[in-house]
C-alpha cells in the first residue's frame, strides 16, 4: 500500500520533488479513502484534523453565507492539496469540503504530520510552499471581485480553461450551479451572461460544452476591456 500512496504523492507538482525517503515517510502516516460524489470530507468550523491530498477526483471548497447563498472558493483536481491551512494552527476548517465527483483522497492527520515535520523539517517547507501559492490564489480571487463584473470572471474562467488558444473548447469542470458561485453570482445571471457572449459570437454553449470563438476577444474581456453593449 505504502509504494501505491507514494505514486499518489508523485501526482503533486510540489510533493513529487520530494525525495524518495521523505515520500516513504509520508506514506506511513497517510490514509486512502474512497469518497462518493456529494459526499462531504469536513464542514466550515468544524475541528481540523488534518488535510488531503487527491489522487483522482474533484473536491469543492465552498463557504455559506449567513442568508443561504454558497460561495465557491475552489475546485481541486488530481494532485492539488486541501484542507491544510489550519495544520500549523490548529483550529477548524474555514470552509467546506464537498466531492463533486467520485473520487480517492489521501488524508494526513495533523498530529502525525507535525511529529514527522519535526525529525524532517523539509517536509514542513513543502507545505509552507503550498500555502504560499495558496495565498496568492486568494489574493487573485479578492482582485477579481473587487473589481471585475460577472462577464470578466467569467471570461478569464474560461480563458483559463481553454489550454490556450491551439484548443478552442472547454468542458466545463463543474456544473453551471457550481460555477456561479465560483464566480460570485447566481445561475439566472450567469445564464444570462453566458447568452450575452454567444450574442457577441465570442462562445458557443452546448451544455457544459464551451467552444471558444474569438480567443483575443475573450482574452480582452478578461481583461475587462468589453466591447460596447455586453
Amino acid at each position: 500500500m505504502s509504494k501505491e500512496i507514494v505514486l499518489s504523492f508523485q501526482k503533486s507538482d510540489l510533493l513529487r520533488e520530494m525525495p524518495a525517503d521523505l515520500l516513504e515517510a509520508l506514506s506511513t502516516i497517510a490514509i486512502t479513502r474512497k469518497v462518493v460524489n456529494g459526499e462531504m470530507l469536513f464542514a466550515q468550523n468544524q475541528k481540523a484534523t488534518g488535510f488531503y491530498l487527491i489522487d483522482s477526483g474533484k473536491i469543492k471548497i465552498y463557504r455559506m453565507a449567513p442568508d443561504g447563498r454558497e460561495q465557491v472558493i475552489h475546485l481541486f483536481g488530481e494532485g492539488e492539496i486541501f484542507g491544510e491551512v489550519p495544520v500549523f494552527q490548529g483550529t477548524v476548517y474555514p470552509a467546506y469540503a464537498q466531492a463533486t465527483s467520485k473520487s480517492v483522497v489521501i488524508y494526513l492527520g495533523r498530529e502525525e504530520f507535525l511529529n514527522l515535520g519535526k525529525k524532517q523539517p523539509e517536509i514542513l517547507l513543502s507545505l509552507l510552499a503550498v500555502l504560499s501559492m495558496r495565498l496568492r490564489n486568494f489574493v487573485e480571487l479578492i482582485d477579481d471581485f473587487a473589481l471585475k463584473d460577472v462577464t470578466s470572471r467569467l471570461a478569464k474562467f474560461l480563458c483559463n480553461h481553454c489550454a490556450g488558444c491551439d484548443i478552442k473548447k472547454v468542458n466545463l469542470p463543474i456544473s453551471k450551479t457550481d460555477l456561479a458561485g465560483r464566480l460570485g453570482t447566481i445561475p439566472a445571471t450567469l445564464s444570462r451572461t453566458f447568452k450575452k457572449l454567444q450574442e457577441f459570437e465570442i462562445i458557443k454553449v452546448n451544455g457544459n460544452r464551451i467552444q471558444i470563438l474569438d480567443c483575443e476577444a475573450l482574452k480582452g474581456i478578461a481583461r475587462g476591456e468589453k466591447p460596447e453593449g455586453l
